[in-house]
């Protein structure tokens, strides 16, 4: 019994360090401080990065201006043939219609004999304007940057396509610039379209969305990078997510593509923290070497074929992207399945009752870790500050979560002791048979989740003592790509990486079986101290702090002001004007209600409403204010355009501060009434000495999390 045991324990270290390997893997490569000529170094590439990021740059802003100047000098020095595209784009966004001008920098490489390889040319696409409330140096500097450096670099060795670099602008405001260029262009004209996204500071460069008939892309992904990080059901998964970036709008057009980002430290993500000093070098350098990796691989190819179909894709360790064609899936499961449904016949085996209980293993962990995490939520109210409600110390929490789920599994192995080891090796496998049949018709992106372990699990299923097959070739997939839902999904919803997880870890049961009987009991108790003691660490501090906001909203109509804020609840800061108890009320234009409070009347410029002179259809010249970034506008009844664009509805949002004339047509007799509410990023001078210096435990809201840091100006135009 002793020797069973330790041979049982050799196996799981076994299993645990192939885990390991995989998890320590997963991160980016070093960064280069210079390289040969035609090669991408991280420390060039800094240098642009350092000149975009300097100050938020939101589009219409001066520092926008300034970034695009930048951009398209710095391409042009490369000896790029660079042009601004202008274009104003008018498009519907969650209730509204936003109203911009874009101007997209364009900059083409061309090719050393393009026809040859189909006359198409690749498009690299990255977008240069930020957010109101971080200087964007991952979000999105680092593509920025890189694209920068890939231009050089490619200046050096040109490759046979033309290739185009696209840097847009309002991707914040809802892929403006994107959709401006689609527009435009059309993507007819490109054979493949590449964009870099960050939704953090650092970590490496995952790529986590493909088009249609990506199985040719994906093997020149995987060719293009040491480090080539990607797997399908990422794209799945991505698609049932309410996230965009500009890709979505070639992707909408019928492109081919790829779309890749880094995902890692979300807490500076779109924040005052996204400058140059917390970006991670290495997310750079990777980055860049998979930019000039894939226009090598491309752009020597004939863009102009098409097909190619689809592929199921994973990365093994970060250094192997193995991928086949969607069609083999199917049929690698039908072989699979089918091979494991006869060897349970023909051996008599009765998997059900250890099925069963793997399952319920599987349901039981993620239903624990649901009400745990709600639990932890209960207790620690100030979680509803952060950004996902993701803590600063989440490693306490990723650590206990991973030991409840071996709890469970423990627990699960008991049940399951003394049964013979081919039907508990069966029972298993039982699982990801089920699993496997269903996902390789519906997901099958998600396929290889299941085929791998099944595929060697008819191994164990002939032999038990090759049990140790299935979970080491899960320990080989799954733990970074748990790891990354962790991540991409928030602690909020851990319970849906902790179900991934025990659906690799169920494999583990014939091997638990020979562990002493009460290690479900120890283990779940150090779970739960692990649990306990993230939540009691749990606070701010200068390092970690709580992000909070005010909005100073002034009425001109109504010669009244207002402190406002979408917080959870008042801190030290908010409540000098706030107090102690503010009230909870509808707060337009803010989404969601808001704490009120009264505040003095300062004198703050306003945007303006001017009926323009002349017949036939009211014609209005809309002016924001100075300060504004956004204008909201609600118009007066009746059809309305913007130019070329007939407006769906009455409610607009206009970015920058240039005029903007629309033409009504109301009924006869309408009162034209027009209701203008100017957003300011920050508070205004006079306010802010009122509040005084936000404490050092706390931070400004970011962008896209709820209300930031603003002044909102109201003016009612009566013609």
């Amino acid at each position: 019994m002793l020797q069973r045991t330790w041979s049982v324990a050799v196996l799981l270290v076994v299993v645990a360090a192939v885990g390991a390997l995989a998890v320590l893997a997963f991160r980016p490569p070093s960064p280069r401080a210079d390289a040969p000529p035609a090669e991408f170094a991280a420390g060039r590439a800094e240098e642009h990065l350092r000149a975009v990021a300097q100050r938020p740059h939101p589009i219409g802003s001066a520092d926008n201006a300034r970034v695009r100047e930048y951009v398209a000098g710095a391409a042009r020095g490369f000896g790029a043939e660079v042009s601004v595209e202008s274009d104003d784009v008018v498009r519907a966004w969650r209730g509204v219609e936003r109203v911009a001008t874009t101007h997209n920098v364009v900059a083409r490489v061309r090719g050393t004999d393009p026809s040859a390889s189909g006359g198409k040319a690749l498009l690299l696409v990255s977008h240069y304007d930020s957010v109101p409330t971080g200087p964007g140096a991952a979000d999105d500097g680092a593509a920025v940057a890189a694209m920068l450096e890939t231009v050089r670099a490619l200046g050096q060795r040109p490759v046979r396509n033309d290739v185009v670099f696209l840097f847009t602008d309002g991707e914040e405001a809802g892929t403006l610039g994107a959709e401006a260029f689609v527009r435009r262009h059309g993507v007819g004209d490109y054979g493949a379209v590449l964009n870099w996204e960050a939704r953090g500071s650092g970590g490496p460069v995952w790529m986590f969305e493909t088009g249609p008939d990506n199985g040719p892309l994906v093997s020149a992904f995987a060719a293009a990078s040491g480090r080539p990080i990607a797997n399908s059901l990422a794209a799945e998964v991505y698609r049932l997510m309410p996230n965009y970036s500009d890709f979505s709008a070639f992707l909408a057009a019928g492109a081919r593509g790829l779309n890749s980002a880094f995902i890692e430290h979300v807490h500076d993500y779109h924040s005052p923290y996204d400058d140059v000093s917390r970006l991670d070098r290495g997310s750079l350098q990777h980055h860049g070497d998979t930019m000039v990796g894939l226009v090598r691989e491309l752009g020597d190819r004939d863009l102009s074929a098409a097909g190619g179909g689809s592929a199921v894709y994973f990365d093994l360790f970060s250094r192997v992207l193995v991928r086949y064609p969607v069609w083999s899936a199917a049929l690698l499961a039908a072989v699979t399945v089918g091979a494991f449904l006869v060897l349970v016949v023909v051996r008599r085996l009765r998997v059900l009752f250890v099925a069963g209980v793997a399952a319920g293993a599987v349901v039981v962990a993620g239903a624990l870790t649901f009400a745990l995490w709600a639990a932890v939520a209960a207790l620690r109210p100030g979680l509803a500050f952060l950004a996902l409600s993701e803590p600063h110390e989440r490693g306490w929490f990723v650590a206990g979560f991973a030991v409840l789920g071996l709890a469970v599994l423990l627990g699960a192995a008991r049940l399951v002791r003394g049964r013979a080891p081919e039907e508990v090796v069966g029972g298993v496998l039982v699982l990801p048979a089920v699993l496997l049949a269903v996902t390789a018709v519906l997901v099958p992106g998600a396929s290889f989740l299941f085929q791998w372990p099944l595929a060697v699990g008819l191994l164990a299923l002939w032999r038990p003592r090759l049990a140790f097959l299935p979970p080491l070739v899960a320990a080989a997939v799954y733990p970074p790509l748990v790891g990354t839902l962790l991540v991409a999904l928030g602690m909020p919803m851990a319970a849906v990486g902790v179900v991934f997880a025990l659906l690799a870890g169920v494999l583990l049961l014939p091997l638990l079986g020979g562990l002493p009987r009460h290690g479900a009991l120890v283990v779940g108790a150090v779970a739960v101290a692990l649990l306990a003691a993230g939540t009691l660490r749990f606070g701010f501090s200068p390092a970690e702090p709580r992000p909070n906001a005010l909005v100073y909203r002034l009425d001109t109509e109504a010669g009244r002001a207002d402190w406002l804020s979408g917080d959870p609840e008042t801190d030290e800061w908010t409540r000098r004007v706030l107090g102690e108890d503010p009230e909870r009320v509808a707060a337009p234009p803010l989404p969601e209600p808001a704490l009120r409070a009264d505040a003095p009347v300062l004198d703050l410029p306003a945007p303006t409403a001017e009926v323009l002179p002349g017949p036939g259809a009211l014609r209005l010249r809309i002016t924001p204010g100075e300060r504004a970034w956004r204008t909201h506008v609600t118009l007066p009844g009746g059809s309305c355009r913007f130019g070329g664009h007939r407006l769906g509805g009455r409610q607009l949002e206009l970015y920058g501060t240039a005029p903007r004339e629309i033409t009504c047509e109301l009924a006869p007799g309408e009162p034209v009434v027009v209701e203008l509410v100017d957003h300011w990023v920050g508070l205004p001078p006079g306010a802010a000495d009122l509040v005084g210096a936000r404490p050092p435990d706390t931070m400004p809201v970011q962008s896209g999390n709820r209300p930031y840091d603003a002044a909102l100006v109201r003016a009612v135009f009566r013609g």
